[in-house]
Protein backbone atom coordinates (compact mmCIF):
# COMPACT_ATOMS: atom_id res chain seq x y z
CA UNK A 1 0.00 0.00 0.00
CA UNK A 2 1.02 3.59 -0.36
CA UNK A 3 1.95 5.16 3.07
CA UNK A 4 0.52 8.67 3.71
CA UNK A 5 3.87 10.28 4.88
CA UNK A 6 4.78 13.44 6.30
CA UNK A 7 1.40 14.26 8.00
CA UNK A 8 2.91 17.63 9.45
CA UNK A 9 5.23 18.68 6.53
CA UNK A 10 4.25 21.69 4.94
CA UNK A 11 6.13 21.26 1.69
CA UNK A 12 4.87 19.90 -1.22
CA UNK A 13 1.21 20.02 0.00
CA UNK A 14 -0.71 18.09 -2.67
CA UNK A 15 -3.83 19.07 -1.40
CA UNK A 16 -5.98 21.88 -3.79
CA UNK A 17 -5.80 25.44 -2.92
CA UNK A 18 -9.26 27.10 -1.16
CA UNK A 19 -12.00 27.31 -3.19
CA UNK A 20 -13.36 31.55 -3.43
CA UNK A 21 -16.81 32.34 -3.40
CA UNK A 22 -17.69 34.24 -6.71
CA UNK A 23 -18.26 37.53 -5.76
CA UNK A 24 -16.35 39.36 -2.92
CA UNK A 25 -17.47 38.35 0.68
CA UNK A 26 -16.40 38.29 4.16
CA UNK A 27 -17.02 34.55 4.83
CA UNK A 28 -18.13 31.21 3.04
CA UNK A 29 -20.86 31.08 5.27
CA UNK A 30 -24.31 32.77 5.31
CA UNK A 31 -25.75 30.60 8.72
CA UNK A 32 -25.01 31.67 12.39
CA UNK A 33 -21.73 29.88 13.22
CA UNK A 34 -19.21 29.88 16.04
CA UNK A 35 -15.51 30.55 14.75
CA UNK A 36 -14.27 27.03 16.59
CA UNK A 37 -17.01 25.29 14.32
CA UNK A 38 -16.17 26.99 11.52
CA UNK A 39 -12.27 27.04 11.45
CA UNK A 40 -13.24 23.26 11.65
CA UNK A 41 -15.23 22.79 9.11
CA UNK A 42 -12.91 24.52 6.62
CA UNK A 43 -10.26 22.21 7.86
CA UNK A 44 -12.60 19.05 7.15
CA UNK A 45 -15.07 19.86 4.18
CA UNK A 46 -15.29 22.08 1.37
CA UNK A 47 -17.88 24.66 2.12
CA UNK A 48 -18.27 25.40 -2.09
CA UNK A 49 -20.05 22.11 -1.74
CA UNK A 50 -17.17 19.56 -3.51
CA UNK A 51 -17.09 16.58 -1.47
CA UNK A 52 -13.72 16.48 0.30
CA UNK A 53 -12.05 12.81 0.53
CA UNK A 54 -9.87 12.06 3.51
CA UNK A 55 -7.48 9.69 3.83
CA UNK A 56 -5.80 8.00 6.86
CA UNK A 57 -3.46 5.37 7.75
CA UNK A 58 -1.24 4.45 10.37
CA UNK A 59 -0.52 1.99 13.56
CA UNK A 60 -2.21 0.16 16.62
CA UNK A 61 -0.07 0.02 19.47
CA UNK A 62 -0.58 -1.79 22.77
CA UNK A 63 0.64 -0.66 26.07
CA UNK A 64 0.63 -2.34 29.46
CA UNK A 65 0.53 -0.19 32.76
CA UNK A 66 4.32 0.58 34.22
CA UNK A 67 5.79 -1.86 36.51
CA UNK A 68 9.07 -2.35 37.61
CA UNK A 69 9.45 -5.37 36.38
CA UNK A 70 8.17 -4.55 33.25
CA UNK A 71 10.31 -5.26 30.09
CA UNK A 72 9.88 -2.97 27.34
CA UNK A 73 9.32 -5.77 24.52
CA UNK A 74 6.25 -6.28 27.24
CA UNK A 75 5.29 -2.84 27.72
CA UNK A 76 4.79 -1.58 24.60
CA UNK A 77 3.47 -4.15 21.37
CA UNK A 78 2.58 -3.02 17.58
CA UNK A 79 -1.06 -4.65 17.19
CA UNK A 80 -1.93 -4.29 14.24
CA UNK A 81 -2.34 -1.58 11.39
CA UNK A 82 -5.22 0.44 9.96
CA UNK A 83 -5.97 2.17 6.56
CA UNK A 84 -9.27 4.26 6.51
CA UNK A 85 -11.45 7.02 3.72
CA UNK A 86 -13.75 9.53 4.98
CA UNK A 87 -16.01 11.05 2.44
CA UNK A 88 -17.57 14.56 3.35
CA UNK A 89 -19.97 17.16 1.56
CA UNK A 90 -21.42 20.15 3.13
CA UNK A 91 -24.31 22.24 1.66
CA UNK A 92 -24.12 25.93 3.70
CA UNK A 93 -27.37 28.02 3.89
CA UNK A 94 -28.92 30.71 5.77
CA UNK A 95 -29.78 27.72 8.29
CA UNK A 96 -26.02 27.16 8.91
CA UNK A 97 -24.16 23.78 7.10
CA UNK A 98 -25.45 20.37 6.80
CA UNK A 99 -22.65 18.01 6.50
CA UNK A 100 -22.75 14.28 5.07
CA UNK A 101 -20.33 11.80 6.08
CA UNK A 102 -19.80 8.43 4.92
CA UNK A 103 -16.47 6.35 6.07
CA UNK A 104 -14.89 3.16 5.69
CA UNK A 105 -12.20 1.76 7.78
CA UNK A 106 -10.12 -1.68 7.65
CA UNK A 107 -6.97 -3.24 9.97
CA UNK A 108 -3.99 -4.03 8.20
CA UNK A 109 -1.18 -6.55 8.65
CA UNK A 110 0.83 -4.80 11.29
CA UNK A 111 4.29 -5.74 9.10
CA UNK A 112 2.71 -5.75 5.41
CA UNK A 113 0.43 -3.34 5.23
CA UNK A 114 -2.11 -5.76 3.22
CA UNK A 115 -5.90 -5.03 4.58
CA UNK A 116 -6.71 -8.19 6.64
CA UNK A 117 -9.65 -9.89 8.54
CA UNK A 118 -8.22 -10.94 10.98
CA UNK A 119 -4.84 -10.67 12.90
CA UNK A 120 -2.89 -12.46 15.99
CA UNK A 121 -3.24 -10.79 19.50
CA UNK A 122 0.54 -10.94 20.77
CA UNK A 123 -0.88 -10.47 24.51
CA UNK A 124 -3.11 -13.84 24.18
CA UNK A 125 -1.41 -15.74 21.38
CA UNK A 126 -5.02 -16.06 19.63
CA UNK A 127 -6.23 -15.04 15.81
CA UNK A 128 -9.03 -12.64 16.34
CA UNK A 129 -11.49 -11.81 13.96
CA UNK A 130 -11.14 -8.14 13.37
CA UNK A 131 -14.19 -6.84 10.98
CA UNK A 132 -13.96 -3.86 8.69
CA UNK A 133 -16.14 -0.86 9.72
CA UNK A 134 -18.50 1.06 7.52
CA UNK A 135 -21.05 2.89 9.18
CA UNK A 136 -24.39 4.37 7.34
CA UNK A 137 -24.07 7.94 6.00
CA UNK A 138 -25.10 10.44 8.31
CA UNK A 139 -26.14 13.84 8.11
CA UNK A 140 -25.14 16.63 11.07
CA UNK A 141 -26.30 20.40 11.28
CA UNK A 142 -23.59 23.39 12.52
CA UNK A 143 -25.28 26.26 13.50
CA UNK A 144 -29.33 27.64 13.48
CA UNK A 145 -31.71 25.37 14.71
CA UNK A 146 -30.81 21.84 17.00
CA UNK A 147 -27.26 22.04 16.22
CA UNK A 148 -24.44 19.00 16.67
CA UNK A 149 -21.56 19.65 19.11
CA UNK A 150 -18.53 21.67 18.19
CA UNK A 151 -14.84 20.53 18.80
CA UNK A 152 -14.62 20.20 22.28
CA UNK A 153 -11.12 21.76 22.62
CA UNK A 154 -9.44 23.72 19.75
CA UNK A 155 -5.75 25.60 19.68
CA UNK A 156 -4.20 27.15 17.64
CA UNK A 157 -0.21 27.25 16.84
CA UNK A 158 1.42 29.31 14.33
CA UNK A 159 5.55 29.52 13.53
CA UNK A 160 5.44 32.01 10.29
CA UNK A 161 3.06 31.20 8.03
CA UNK A 162 2.98 27.29 9.51
CA UNK A 163 -0.01 26.54 11.53
CA UNK A 164 -1.25 23.68 13.55
CA UNK A 165 -5.03 23.02 15.04
CA UNK A 166 -5.10 20.92 18.18
CA UNK A 167 -8.53 19.39 18.06
CA UNK A 168 -9.11 17.34 21.39
CA UNK A 169 -12.68 15.00 22.28
CA UNK A 170 -12.80 13.28 25.03
CA UNK A 171 -15.93 10.47 25.14
CA UNK A 172 -17.74 8.23 27.40
CA UNK A 173 -20.18 6.15 25.76
CA UNK A 174 -21.20 2.52 25.66
CA UNK A 175 -21.24 0.43 22.24
CA UNK A 176 -24.53 -1.75 21.36
CA UNK A 177 -22.11 -5.17 21.45
CA UNK A 178 -20.72 -4.44 24.62
CA UNK A 179 -22.29 -3.82 28.03
CA UNK A 180 -19.76 -1.34 30.15
CA UNK A 181 -18.75 1.36 28.52
CA UNK A 182 -15.82 3.28 27.21
CA UNK A 183 -13.46 5.99 27.55
CA UNK A 184 -11.70 7.62 24.57
CA UNK A 185 -9.28 10.44 23.82
CA UNK A 186 -9.29 11.33 20.32
CA UNK A 187 -6.54 13.86 19.16
CA UNK A 188 -5.94 15.11 16.14
CA UNK A 189 -3.74 18.21 15.02
CA UNK A 190 -4.01 19.58 11.20
CA UNK A 191 -1.01 21.05 9.32
CA UNK A 192 -1.68 24.32 7.42
CA UNK A 193 -0.61 27.35 6.35
CA UNK A 194 -1.48 30.66 8.19
CA UNK A 195 -2.26 32.30 5.29
CA UNK A 196 -5.22 30.00 4.21
CA UNK A 197 -6.20 29.59 7.83
CA UNK A 198 -6.88 33.84 7.85
CA UNK A 199 -8.19 33.93 4.37
CA UNK A 200 -11.91 34.12 5.40
CA UNK A 201 -13.06 33.84 1.93
CA UNK A 202 -11.50 30.33 1.32
CA UNK A 203 -13.91 27.66 1.54
CA UNK A 204 -11.43 24.92 2.23
CA UNK A 205 -7.81 24.98 4.15
CA UNK A 206 -5.65 22.75 3.14
CA UNK A 207 -4.13 20.36 5.27
CA UNK A 208 -2.60 17.11 6.57
CA UNK A 209 -2.91 15.84 9.90
CA UNK A 210 -1.57 13.36 12.76
CA UNK A 211 -4.46 11.74 14.71
CA UNK A 212 -3.94 9.77 17.79
CA UNK A 213 -6.64 7.46 19.83
CA UNK A 214 -6.26 6.72 23.42
CA UNK A 215 -8.79 3.82 24.38
CA UNK A 216 -9.05 0.71 25.73
CA UNK A 217 -8.91 -2.80 24.10
CA UNK A 218 -10.84 -3.09 20.77
CA UNK A 219 -13.98 -5.50 21.95
CA UNK A 220 -12.57 -8.03 18.73
CA UNK A 221 -9.72 -8.53 21.25
CA UNK A 222 -11.23 -10.41 23.72
CA UNK A 223 -9.14 -8.59 26.47
CA UNK A 224 -11.33 -6.52 28.02
CA UNK A 225 -10.82 -5.94 31.87
CA UNK A 226 -7.17 -6.52 31.18
CA UNK A 227 -4.97 -3.65 32.46
CA UNK A 228 -3.73 -1.61 29.59
CA UNK A 229 -4.76 0.57 26.57
CA UNK A 230 -4.23 1.46 23.04
CA UNK A 231 -2.86 3.99 20.70
CA UNK A 232 -3.89 4.66 17.39
CA UNK A 233 -1.10 6.28 15.92
CA UNK A 234 -2.06 7.44 12.02
CA UNK A 235 -1.05 10.25 9.68
CA UNK A 236 -3.75 11.44 7.03
CA UNK A 237 -4.13 13.82 3.35
CA UNK A 238 -6.75 15.04 1.65
CA UNK A 239 -7.01 13.37 -2.17
CA UNK A 240 -8.32 15.74 -5.36
CA UNK A 241 -10.75 12.66 -6.45
CA UNK A 242 -12.03 9.21 -5.48
CA UNK A 243 -10.32 7.59 -7.86
CA UNK A 244 -6.78 8.80 -6.28
CA UNK A 245 -7.45 7.41 -3.14
CA UNK A 246 -5.08 4.26 -2.64
CA UNK A 247 -6.00 1.50 -4.75
CA UNK A 248 -6.44 -1.63 -2.27
CA UNK A 249 -8.48 0.43 -0.09
CA UNK A 250 -11.35 1.39 -3.07
CA UNK A 251 -10.82 -2.84 -3.54
CA UNK A 252 -11.35 -3.27 -0.16
CA UNK A 253 -14.27 -1.42 -0.03
CA UNK A 254 -16.05 -2.73 -3.14
CA UNK A 255 -15.39 -6.26 -1.63
CA UNK A 256 -17.06 -5.88 1.43
CA UNK A 257 -19.82 -2.49 1.32
CA UNK A 258 -20.49 -2.61 -2.33
CA UNK A 259 -22.66 -0.29 -3.96
CA UNK A 260 -21.61 2.20 -0.78
CA UNK A 261 -19.00 4.26 -3.07
CA UNK A 262 -21.75 4.63 -5.74
CA UNK A 263 -23.70 6.24 -3.12
CA UNK A 264 -21.20 9.16 -2.36
CA UNK A 265 -20.78 9.53 -6.15
CA UNK A 266 -24.09 10.21 -6.79
CA UNK A 267 -23.42 13.23 -4.39
CA UNK A 268 -22.26 15.38 -7.08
Amino acid sequence: RKAVTGALALAGLQAARPARAASPVTSPFSGPLDDRTRLWLRLVADMSGRTTFAVEQGSVWGFKPQADDLTTADFAKRLYGYSGLVARKAEAGPDGVLLKTKGWTFYTDPDTGAIVSEVLNPYTGKRVQCPPLSGPMFTARYGGGPSAAPPLDQRVRRVGDHAWVEISRIARFRPADTTWFKLEADLVSYACRASDLDDVAATFVPSTWSHNVVAEWQTWMQMHGQPGHILFKGDGAFVGRLSEAPAPLLAAIDQHFPTTLDSVRAWN
